[in-house]
């Protein structure tokens, strides 16, 4: 099931097989990405056919005869420890460093308690189009209580208390008693700190700035050897040079 649904298929493949066949999720991603999530969730035996096709650069539909080579970008993501699992056995080691080029950390709620509200914003446009509702809209005192909660479950739980609210709101403002976040839920008071956005970089800047550093630290980890960086980064020899050189990483 899991090949099939990745992979494709051939006509007359297996019992109930699509007539004709079935493009696979990363063919129908060629030239374009494809968004792989909870990899951390992921069977060790389907870790292996992930890493042949990130190494191989080639999918084989179930049932196929011949390999069709795709040309992807994957992006992928968990909410577990990879570098615990790959530790304790659970994750391959090789599948985490083709994986784990650029890596992009991203905070928990309770982290950034000031994104709380712009993020409910977009989960209410989100839940208004599933139920049909029109303006809805927290109230200052359900706003002070959204943001004095810890969030343990961060947006998923956000998006669940909302849902939630949603479903037993007689009007469009939602407020407190909506929310059911019983005080033993709540944490201890605690100090926010609200971000500097004037120190944002812009997007394109910050990536860059990731991969440069992805590129250093394979430079390092290869002793300078530019054909062993480049297979740790999953890249060409010939992409590391030009990197190198728009980076002004200095060539070993």
């Amino acid at each position: 099931m899991f090949e099939s649904e990745m992979f494709g298929y051939e006509d007359g493949a297996f019992t109930g097989a699509k007539k004709g066949g079935k493009k696979g999720k990363f063919e129908l991603a060629h030239q374009g990405t494809i968004f792989l999530d909870e990899v951390g969730d992921m069977p060790l035996h389907m870790q292996s056919k992930i890493l042949r096709v990130l190494q191989e650069k080639e999918i084989e539909r179930v049932g196929a005869g011949s390999p069709v080579p795709i040309d992807v970008r994957v992006i992928a993501a968990t909410h577990r420890n990879l570098e615990k699992m790959v530790r304790e056995g659970d994750f391959r080691q090789d599948l985490y460093y083709r994986l784990n080029v650029i890596k992009i950390q991203i905070p928990s709620l309770r982290e950034r308690i000031e994104d709380v509200v712009p993020i409910a914003g977009l989960l209410l446009k989100k839940l208004e189009r599933k139920f049909g509702f029109d303006g809805l809209e927290l109230s200052k005192e359900a706003i002070a209580v959204l943001q004095s909660y810890s969030w343990p479950g961060n947006i998923r739980e956000l998006e669940n208390v909302l849902e939630r609210a949603v479903n037993v709101l007689d009007g469009k403002r939602i407020e407190p008693k909506h929310l059911n976040l019983a005080p033993e839920d709540q944490p201890i008071q605690r100090t926010i700190k609200v971000r500097e956005y004037q120190s944002i970089q812009p997007l394109k800047e910050t990536i860059a700035e990731a991969e440069k550093n992805a590129i250093i630290e394979a430079l390092a980890a290869a002793d300078g050897n530019k054909i062993k960086a480049a297979k740790l980064l999953g890249i060409g020899k010939t992409s590391l040079y030009e990197k190198c050189k728009a980076y002004q990483i200095e060539q070993a």
